[in-house]
């Protein structure tokens, strides 16, 4: 039984299944990462042996090593192949053999294989054109350096790129080198192409030996000012991470080498379980914002990965030992006693066994969990930073002269004294505007200064409640028109703090405006000034306004964050820029609020020169006029907000009405004042407003911003054209979003046009005459041939319904004398003023009307076509007396029932 139980044992540590794995090369960091990676997980899958061939980047001779592995009798194949074509038969043959092939790195020109494990070399190209697009601010040169050509990462890679690229057409590839993955070839083909060199602005290579290749003949030319861009990101000397952390490489997208996921992969395939067929490893760009933290993160990995190798070697040291005593109780087998001793003891070192190899398995599963958490961690702050750098970059000092060009003028303009009140009205709202865009440039470029750390302070030591009065002063006139409590509160007299005046003014100018824009009339705004001790001062900035929730508070001060819930709508830059600024002065910015209930900011600032250096202190005094132009624009945007300037309705009565509904007012009174000449105009500033506006007036058409607070555009035109006393009306939207998406959205609910902003006010004027056009052609098709509509319930059109339901009920009573109008609206389940003006909107006539012109045409038919006397004819067509019969019928068609009879008697006669 000892004997059966040895060989037993013996069988359980003995290799049973074989792997062979073709490499195309092995002679780069990163072919060899994958191999370390594959050995460290065989580890965990004693039953497996790996079979290692290196074809040295010769395709031959790669196809002879898979030749020799099928030889060796492997249970399944992982294979790199060096080109996809040439490896592509013998790979298809192994595959129709039986044998499971795994496919890693590059791809082959066959569709028999079993599995694909890979990087994203499609979405590596793409990353690195979007990357470079970045850099370069989406204008200049570039250099690619491809690796072998056949290979599938070579094409992908490439292709990814140019299609990435078509986004940009000032960023040109101005040439193509063939690296073939290798230093010297790389070279080679830069010598051939130096003067293309010489004019690029970015050298993107398809490896990172490459890259380093192109920088060093670069750097031996004099070649200087371009980046070079690599891919793999290997953490080894002379590397991508190296190369990226000493700013040699400014980029370097990581490309995964698989080789753990083979070995995992091809345990399942041997098991018997299903695996996907395309396994595309997760990538990321790392430059000099992540490197730091990538670094760190292989640092511990490979920490860790070095503890693993350590209790590896202990446990190699256990199963030495566990064999030696097998050898052993083979030799004193006949020894009972030894044995069973010797049994004893191996049953102990299994359990050993075991228990170390679930402490291994735990830890691995640790340490793969961590990464895949820095790895999405990293890919998140990569993009934000991304999208934060392109944003940066599209925004130029350049904005600053044709908006002056603009502003200059309208100044000028506005001086003039034979200007009409509409004319200066008009004129005053394009300068207001300029100015307001003029404050937004200034703080993008104040805030990329910050955060560039371009900005110096200048700081002195100040009297706090003299600098604040001084900035209160400029508020006054807006607290007395709305009505407001503002006051300065301070129990402590000369509270004075370091600050610099020139940007401290910003964030209090910005935290006054925020306040009264959001407090309503007769409200309250409070400073509070105290100074708990010698080290800093606080200001606190209260109001009694609309408040913030939870979510919005949580992001008061992300840059371009904005609430969809609140009325106001801001660029999301003030608080942000507010919350560097006091950063640079080494102080804290911090909100309070709730719903409703109002909001309180508090600035703490240092109340001694400690936290300065020298450099940042103002070594002479300086007067500063704190309510500068720039600042004005505050108090101007404040003002412009309080004094609405309404629309001058029109005493001339016009056929139709609009209602506008958009939430910005100096685009809503303009629009009303335009369109108010033509149509009769009603106009509300939200959604909620704009529906009451709409069932109340029911307006011939309706001009819709998408954007606005509470419900928007599409959930008002969801809503108008669901309902069927506003389905009929022609809806269009206004947005400043003109993608394709939004577009199709607003049609798919029926939107009757969609026009972006900025628009062309002839072009919105002709599309609705054309929109109310059409609809009058609607309405006299209805009028002109009602014998021809269908009335059928199955109609999906609303307006159609409508008109099949309200014919149908007609022409079914037009014998009942006592039928009316109540009769058709309790039918149609709607109120009679609702029923009028759809009838009205749809066929232009009167609903009495509508029934007597139909009771006269049934009483034509009668008289021309059937034997019925005249009262006959008369009580059949609903009227109460023959006498009122021929009245209504001499009215309407010029004789009396008896003269038409004898009229069409005779014709037929004829």
């Amino acid at each position: 039984m000892l004997m059966v139980s040895s060989y037993g044992c013996q069988q359980q540590t003995t290799p049973k299944y074989r792997i062979g794995f073709s490499q195309c090369t092995g002679n780069d960091d990163w072919r060899r990462n994958m191999l370390v990676e594959m050995k460290r997980e065989l580890f965990y899958h004693p039953e497996m042996q790996l079979l290692y061939k290196d074809a040295q980047d010769d395709s031959k001779r790669q196809i002879a090593q898979i030749r020799e592995l099928l030889a060796a009798k492997m249970d399944i194949l992982l294979v790199s192949p060096n080109e996809a074509v040439p490896l592509a038969p013998i790979i298809a043959e192994v595959y129709h053999r039986g044998i499971p092939v795994i496919i890693l790195d590059r791809k082959a020109a066959t569709d028999s294989f079993t599995a694909y494990i890979g990087g994203d070399n499609y979405n590596i190209g793409k990353l690195a054109a979007e990357y470079i697009a970045g850099q370069l601010g989406g204008k200049g040169r570039i250099i690619e350096v491809t690796g072998l050509r056949g290979s599938s990462p070579t094409i992908e890679r490439h292709q990814g790129l140019h299609d990435a690229l078509t986004k940009y057409p000032a960023l040109q590839v101005s040439g193509v080198l063939e690296g073939n993955w290798v230093a010297g070839k790389t070279q080679e083909a830069a010598a051939r192409q130096e003067a293309a060199i010489r004019q690029a602005n970015v050298v993107f290579a398809q490896n990172d030996v490459m890259a380093y290749s192109m920088y060093r003949y670069c750097e031996a030319k004099g070649l200087s000012g371009i980046k070079f861009i690599g891919v793999d990101a290997s953490p080894y000397p002379n590397a991508g991470i190296d190369l990226v952390s000493r700013r040699i490489l400014s980029a370097s997208l990581l490309y995964p080498s698989g080789g753990k996921e083979a070995i995992s992969m091809a345990a399942d395939i041997l098991a018997g379980k299903k695996v996907p067929r395309n396994t595309l490893l997760q990538t990321v760009l790392i430059d000099s914002s992540n490197v730091k933290l990538m670094r760190l993160q292989i640092d511990k990995i490979q920490a860790q990965h070095q503890e693993i190798e350590q209790q590896q070697s202990l446990l190699q040291e256990q199963r030495l030992l566990y064999q030696d005593q097998q050898h052993l109780l083979r030799i004193v087998v006949t020894t009972l006693g030894v044995a069973f001793l010797l049994g004893i003891v191996l049953f102990f070192l299994l359990r050993t066994n075991r228990r170390i190899n679930y402490q291994l398995k735990q830890q691995r599963d640790e340490i793969v969990q961590q990464r895949d958490q820095l790895v999405e961690m990293t890919a998140k702050a990569q993009e934000a930073t991304e999208a934060k750098f392109a944003f940066f970059t599209n925004i130029s000092h350049e904005f600053r002269t044709p908006l002056t060009l603009i502003q200059a003028p309208l100044e000028n303009l506005l001086t003039g004294r034979q200007l009409s009140s509409l004319q200066k009205q008009q004129l005053e709202l394009m300068r207001r505007n300029v100015v307001r865009l003029m404050r937004l440039v200034n703080q993008l470029l104040e805030f990329r200064r910050i955060e560039s750390g371009k900005l110096q302070l200048k700081v002195s030591e100040n009297e706090l409640a003299n600098f604040v009065t001084d900035i209160m002063e400029a508020f006054k006139g807006i607290a007395a028109k709305k009505h407001i409590d503002f006051r300065l509160i301070s129990r402590q007299p000369d509270i004075k703090a370091w600050f610099d005046q020139r940007l401290f003014d910003r964030v209090l100018y910005n935290l006054l405006s925020n306040a009264f824009k959001f407090t309503p009339d007769h409200g309250k705004v409070h400073i509070y000034l105290e100074k708990p001790d010698d080290n800093a001062a606080v200001m606190r900035v209260e109001d009694d306004g609309a408040g913030m929730d939870e979510a919005t508070l949580e992001h008061a001060f992300e840059l371009f964050y904005q609430s969809r819930e609140s009325e106001h709508k801001g660029t999301g830059i003030g608080l942000a820029l507010s919350r560097e600024i006091i950063a640079l002065h080494h102080g804290s910015i911090s909100v309070k609020s709730r719903k409703g209930a109002g909001t309180s900011f508090t600035i703490t600032l240092p109340g001694n020169s400690q936290p300065f250096t020298p450099d940042e202190i103002q070594q002479e005094a300086e007067n500063v006029n704190i309510i500068n132009h720039s600042l004005q624009s505050y108090i101007e945007e404040l003002e412009g907000g309080i004094t609405e300037t309404p629309a001058i309705p029109s005493l001339q009565e016009h056929p139709h009405s609009l209602l506008i509904i958009e939430d910005h007012p100096d685009l809503n009174n303009f629009l009303a004042g335009y369109l108010g000449a033509q149509y009769e105009v009603f106009h509300a500033d939200n959604g909620s407003e704009g529906l009451q506006l709409a069932f109340r007036h029911i307006p011939d058409l309706i001009l819709c911003d998408i954007m606005l607070p509470g419900m928007d555009g599409i959930a008002i035109l969801r809503t108008l054209k669901s309902d069927i006393r506003t389905s009929h009306i022609p809806i269009v939207l206004l947005s400043a979003n003109s993608s394709e998406e939004q577009r199709i959205e607003g049609m798919r609910y029926q939107a009757d046009a969609y026009i972006s902003k900025p628009f062309n006010l002839k072009y919105l004027e002709e599309s609705i005459a054309s929109i109310l056009s059409n609809r009058a052609l609607l309405k006299d098709h209805y009028i002109a041939e009602p014998e021809t509509r269908v009335h059928t319930a199955q109609s999906n059109k609303p307006d159609r319904r409508f008109i099949n339901d309200f014919t149908a009920i007609v022409e079914n009573n037009l014998g009942n004398d006592q039928f009316n109008v109540e009769d058709i609206c309790q039918q149609l389940s709607i109120s009679k003023m609702q029923l009028y003006r759809k009838v009205k909107q749809l066929l232009d006539c009167n609903v009495n009307d509508y029934i007597l012109e139909a009771r006269v045409k049934k009483a034509r038919y009668l008289l021309a076509n059937a034997s019925f006397t005249i009262a006959e004819v008369a009580y059949a067509c609903g009227f109460s007396s023959p006498a009122y019969f021929s009245t209504v019928f001499k009215t309407r068609s010029g004789q009396t029932p008896k003269a038409f009879r004898e009229q069409v008697n005779r014709s037929a006669a004829g």
